[in-house]
């Protein structure tokens, strides 16, 4: 059912003011698809946000006043100028009239069809006012005699079972006097029944708030009602849209032919047993579980069956009857179900998403791509073929440059959306989740066309939509900046160095240095480097781990290029003689980024790299970081240690940073006090203390671990343990009961042993102190559009002491290069690991002084450990990544 106007603004009233989040309001959405009625009654009924709430919302949004009906004396001549029944029919109780003007109480004060049915009633102006729904029925039973009504006189806080509630609640113990009237005086405010007020104020628990209104209702409250197995005849006596509409379902009946129903309201019973038209028994469940039982025994949407009844071509007991000997055919499979006959995960990763998701809520795609389970692409791929809608892959279905702006910039971006191709008449637009129907009621509006929904990876969405909008021009820019270095070396050929910005504008060199930007993000790439030439400015990415070449732009823009960046960077535009350093952080459309720049002179002019450091919130889990079986569990039980020193090592670029942010990430909780100190700060994590150093200043990383271990700390991260005085007093640290991470440049893990060593640790400190170590190196993965199974290269197979016979079972693979891989073969980087941890054996070893060649004999023998080669030959005979890769990667 389509969304009035007034829902949808009501929508994004409450998403704008954060009473509801998109989740929720997504799921209100789909109810409302089925059972109709107001968004807000949906809000409302499953218990989302309060009706006070509602009203004191749109009442900031709109300037629509919220009136109480019990304390205004209503104006006859007002009450008269509205018949009975239109008051009645579109909930409006009119209470007052001033010259042409009559003031108007509104149950839906934005429903349009509302104030137009008053306007014609009465031929007057309507001004209108908000009320809540039981004081406007009150208000028009006790001025409307004619229509026969019985008044109700409501309650203060539209709750009237708070009272009792309150006074159960003291008499069992679990609340005070002076709890309850906190819960009361909030309840004013959001006109939410006092249960819930108390329940979200964390005084009692919602099983506690359930068993009182269970004991209330005279019923039963079950903590688990997953067991029961309702036969097509019990389920028929009610329809998924009265399921929804009703939070309860039914799942038995008893031999006298009462219907056992489990449902989360109690005072919808009445409305429940007038549906079935027969006598039931009431079990009370939380409606986070009825919402689970809905789904498992109404799995389908928009029934052929249900059709027909809410067109009235079919009856209710004729559907029943039907029911009974029809099994269901075609439903929409749950989710999990699709995942896991698509190969992307197996059934017991979906029960322990299940069990996560069920623990603290959301949805169980999010969960599983939280726990690196699920791609985003799987993720797409997996709610296409769940919805029965088109997947689409940018390079495999690439966009119709022709229908690009038939949807303006702003609505792309709001709704996450990018129209593909015409199909007909209609347009055909790219969503991460087609589902939203507040976006396709709005592209319907705008296009002037019919929308047909399909489904893409959200990333590949945002990057379709900053190709469209963010590049425009830069191809004339470009062009622009090509002809007129052309012109200028025409009028002066002895010219080397010529500064474009006479001929250009400011506006033009900043849309030049953005794009480049702009570009590198979308590309994944790590690196920008710009570097002068004898006849050009040079322009390369570094995308996994490669330096990539991009479109040259001409010598003489360089300068005023540079100039861009440096001002970007905050540094002194005039001073080209020395090396400077900088930060920048761009952000243009949903680009979001922090670079850090260095420039260097050279004898062409400055080069300028920039490195782009991820946002905190991309810092994968530990899950997507790639350890092997073997490794991930030893791993997590060695960071979990209370206290010790663990080191992650490896060469620049081997991904030292990201490994051990997302270790801070797991284990950094909010009851642990967790400190850095960076050089300088790369990502900036909520809820961890980080400091930077600042040579200059006198702040080294020696002194900054002197002053966080009279910080209270519980864990200690130094990005990088660089001479003797800080390796000692991170061990110290370590000794003193703190969980100590740092970094260090060793080739492999034994060696960041004899490096503390050699650093003036003495050996029975660093076996006491050291709990593991962590060598890694990136290795590129094969891209998954393009890959083939391939055979070996005997030589590589030599110089990795690889024997044929190794090779049994394995799948090796090879990418042959397409388009999504830039025709290099490889798509990401993922980590290749040496894990060495830190147990009697090695203990022993490490004090006894032992040579690295002799520690690693010790780890690989007795404690288990697989080497980087191994690890990395390993995850090549998967197909995974190849052997090249690791030959290129791995020393021994």
């Amino acid at each position: 059912m389509a969304l009035s106007i007034g829902d949808r603004r009501l929508g994004a009233i409450l998403l704008e003011q954060g009473y509801v989040n998109d989740g929720d309001l997504q799921k209100a959405l789909v109810r409302h698809a089925e059972v109709g009625g107001r968004l807000a009654e949906i809000l409302i009924d499953s218990g989302l946000v309060g009706e006070k709430r509602i009203a004191r919302a749109i009442e900031e949004a709109l300037g629509i006043p919220l009136v109480n009906l019990l304390v205004v004396t209503p104006e006859p001549q007002a009450i008269a100028a509205v018949r009975a029944q239109t008051a009645l029919s579109v909930g409006a109780f009119p209470f007052a009239l001033e010259g042409g003007t009559l003031r108007v109480a509104l149950v839906d004060p934005l429903s349009s069809v509302a104030l137009e049915a008053l306007e014609d009633d009465s031929n007057l102006n309507i001004e209108p006012y908000q009320a809540l729904q039981e004081q406007i029925s009150w208000a028009i039973a006790l001025n409307y005699p004619e229509l026969d009504l019985t008044p109700v006189t409501p309650t203060e806080t539209g709750d009237g079972t708070g009272g009792q509630m309150g006074q159960r609640l003291i008499a069992r113990g679990l609340i005070n006097d002076a709890q309850l009237q906190v819960a009361l005086d909030a309840q004013q405010q959001t006109g939410e029944p006092l249960g819930v007020t108390l329940v979200a104020q964390q005084v009692i628990t919602e099983d506690q708030l359930y068993e009182l209104l269970a004991e209330q209702a005279g019923a039963i409250y079950l903590r688990n009602p997953r067991d029961f197995q309702p036969t097509e005849d019990v389920l028929g006596s009610m329809m998924r849209a009265d399921a929804l509409r009703l939070s309860a379902v039914p799942v038995d009946e008893t031999d006298n032919g009462d219907v056992t129903v489990v449902a989360s309201d109690p005072r919808k019973r009445d409305d429940i047993e007038a549906l079935l038209g027969r006598s039931m028994q009431l079990i009370l469940a939380k409606p986070r579980d009825v919402d689970l039982l809905i789904e498992r025994f109404y799995p389908q949407r928009g029934r052929l069956g249900e059709q027909m009844v809410q067109q009235g071509s079919l009856s209710r007991e004729q559907l029943r009857e039907a029911l009974q000997v029809q099994a269901r055919e075609g439903k929409v499979k749950p989710l999990g179900e699709v995942i896991v006959e698509l190969g992307f995960a197996g059934a017991d990763e979906i029960d322990s998403a299940l069990q996560k998701q069920n623990a603290g809520g959301g949805r169980l795609e999010d969960t599983l791509v939280q726990s690196g389970k699920l791609s985003p692409e799987m993720l797409a791929r997996s709610l296409a073929a769940q919805l029965g809608y088109e997947f689409l892959d940018p390079v495999q279905n690439p966009p119709d440059v022709k229908v690009a702006l038939l949807i303006p910039e702003p609505t792309a971006r709001r709704y996450g959306v990018v129209p593909i191709r015409m199909q007909g008449d209609a347009l055909v637009v790219a969503m991460k989740d087609p589902r939203n129907v507040f976006a396709l009621d709005d592209l319907k509006l705008i296009a002037g066309r019919e929308i047909i929904p399909a489904v893409m990876a959200e990333k590949d969405i945002i990057r379709l939509i900053e190709r469209y909008f963010g590049n425009q021009g830069m191809a004339d820019l470009n062009q622009r900046l090509q002809d007129e270095s052309r012109k200028r070396d025409k009028e002066s050929q002895k010219q080397s160095d010529l500064d474009l910005s006479a001929g250009l504008d400011d506006n033009a060199v900043v849309k030049v240095v953005d794009g480049l930007i702009r570009e590198a993000a979308l590309q994944d790439a790590s690196d920008i480097h710009i570097e002068p030439t004898e006849h050009n400015l040079r322009v390369r990415y570094r995308i996994d781990g490669v330096l990539r070449e991009q479109n040259e732009l001409p010598k003489g823009a360089a300068q005023s290029i540079l100039a861009r960046i440096k001002i970007m960077g905050h540094l002194d535009i005039a001073e080209r003689r020395i090396p400077q350093d900088g930060r920048v952080r761009f952000k243009k459309g949903s680009i979001d980024i922090d670079l850090r720049l260095s420039t260097l002179p050279t004898v062409y002019g400055e080069k300028a790299v920039m490195r782009l450091l991820q946002k905190a919130s991309n810092i994968p889990e530990v899950e997507q970081l790639g350890f092997s079986e073997h490794n991930f569990q030893r791993y997590l039980d060695v960071i979990e240690k209370p206290n010790g020193i663990f080191l992650v090592t490896g060469p620049t670029g081997s991904g030292k940073s990201f490994t051990s942010f997302s270790t801070l990430k797991r284990i950094a909780r909010p009851e642990k006090n967790t400190t850095t100190i960076e050089d300088p700060v790369e990502y900036e994590i909520p809820g961890i203390v980080q400091s930077q150093v600042n040579n200059t200043a006198g702040m080294t990383f020696a002194r900054a671990l002197r002053a966080f271990l009279r910080q209270d700390p519980d864990i200690i991260f130094v990005g990088e343990i660089r001479d003797t005085e800080t390796a000692k007093i991170a061990v110290e640290a370590a000794l003193t009961g703190h969980l100590v991470l740092a970094t260090l440049h060793t080739n492999d893990a034994p060696g960041a042993i004899i490096r503390l060593d050699e650093m003036g640790v003495e050996p029975f400190n660093i076996s006491a102190s050291v709990v593991g170590v962590l060598a890694q190196r990136l290795v590129r993965k094969v891209c998954p559009e393009c890959k083939a199974p391939t055979n070996a290269d005997p030589d590589v197979l030599r110089r990795l002491g690889i024997q044929e016979r190794d090779l049994r079972g394995a799948q090796l693979m090879r990418g042959a290069g397409c388009a999504r891989c830039g025709g290099t073969g490889y798509k990401g980087r993922m980590g290749i690991h040496e894990l060495m941890v830190v147990d009697e054996p090695l203990r022993a070893a490490i004090g006894a002084g032992k040579t690295a060649i002799e520690i690693r004999d010790v780890a690989v023998e007795r404690s288990g450990m697989k080497t980087l080669r191994q690890d990395g030959i390993e995850k090549a005979l998967q197909g995974v990544t190849t052997l090249e890769e690791v030959l290129a990667v791995t020393s021994s």
